[in-house]
């Protein structure tokens, strides 16, 4: 199996550090060179629990270079992902797997606009990792993350279990969830209050949930895209969206979310598919999203500011 792995930061090369122990032929394609040549003369370094080791991987800039692929997993930003869906031709046959396991709300629709003949499977992980440099991540699996799967259109078969079954066989603890519309919806709530808010106030996730005055808008937050979901039949309710968020952010209280990085580094966000899909959402139903409004455009002023500073 040919197995290629569109964009290669830090969570697609923790993915392809773990199917490289399979019996998959794994690439890397990312248009980043000095990653792709420092995976190429001394392999992927991976650090974890303070301890580093070399994956050797296969690595390119050029999608034509690995051909056609069994599977194609997208791991991109979802503001790059219309330009890697166009790059990444190359690599698509009719019978390419289409996976993401991408952040936030819209990169399935733009997938099924770019290759609607082809098999899309999508869901989400748990894992957290950290880009040190070209060539070089750090890895946490602290309580062991999961990764939840199922296929667009609602069916389990014998193609998603052996996507499950080689992610398995990796080292990814893989899980089929018929449920998870629900799930990636309770991890959107994750995103959209932490990730947000954390990236305004340059905090890790422990300072902020320790700080009282947090949770008055991290639960406003909330209780806006509970109400777009309950819209969208999805069974969520405020007080099962409350509960989780308090757990998750007591679980990964040491986290620096992605957005906080990118506003640190002067990159573009994810904020579209987070806060700003829930606007757009909302307003197909009339609901009002005074909190997810406000923190969208603070994110967008930082934005702009680093794009000025960057002229």
């Amino acid at each position: 199996m040919r197995f290629v792995i569109v964009g290669a930061g830090a969570m697609g090369s923790l993915f392809a550090a773990h199917v490289a122990r399979t019996e998959a032929e794994i690439w890397v394609c990312d248009k980043w060179q000095q990653h792709i040549d420092a995976i190429r003369s001394h392999g992927l370094v991976v650090r974890c629990d303070g301890a580093e080791a070399a994956v050797r991987l296969r690595a390119t800039s050029d999608p034509r270079e690995p051909g056609t692929a069994d599977v194609v997993m997208i791991f991109v930003k979802y503001n790059q992902t219309r330009d890697a869906l166009h790059a990444m031709r190359p690599l698509v046959g009719p019978r390419t797997a289409l996976l993401t396991l991408q952040n936030g709300l819209g990169n399935v629709e733009l997938i099924r606009e770019a290759f609607p003949e082809n098999r899309v499977f999508y869901g989400f992980t748990t894992l957290t990792s950290e880009l040190l440099g070209p060539g070089r991540i750090e890895a946490s699996y602290a309580g062991r993350g999961e990764t939840y799967l199922w296929a667009q259109g609602g069916s389990r078969d014998a193609e998603l279990e052996a996507l499950r079954s080689l992610l398995e066989s990796g080292g990814i603890n893989a899980i089929i969830a018929p449920e998870i519309e629900l799930m990636i919806w309770k991890k959107l709530i994750v995103n959209c209050c932490l990730n947000t808010l954390c990236a305004i106030t340059g905090l890790s996730v422990g300072q902020l949930a320790d700080n009282a005055e947090s949770w008055p808008v991290l639960e406003g937050v909330a209780d806006e895209i509970v109400a777009v979901a309950t819209r969208k039949a999805i069974p969520l309710d405020s007080a099962q969206a409350r509960e989780f968020l308090r757990s998750v952010a007591h679980e990964a209280r040491s986290h620096f979310p992605s957005m906080l990085i990118d506003v640190k580094q002067g990159r573009q966000t994810e904020i579209e598919c987070l806060n700003g899909a829930i606007i757009r959402e909302a307003a197909k139903f009339g609901i009002p999203t005074p909190f997810n409004r406000t923190l969208y455009s603070l994110i967008r002023i930082i934005e702009s500011k680093a794009i000025r500073a960057a002229q």
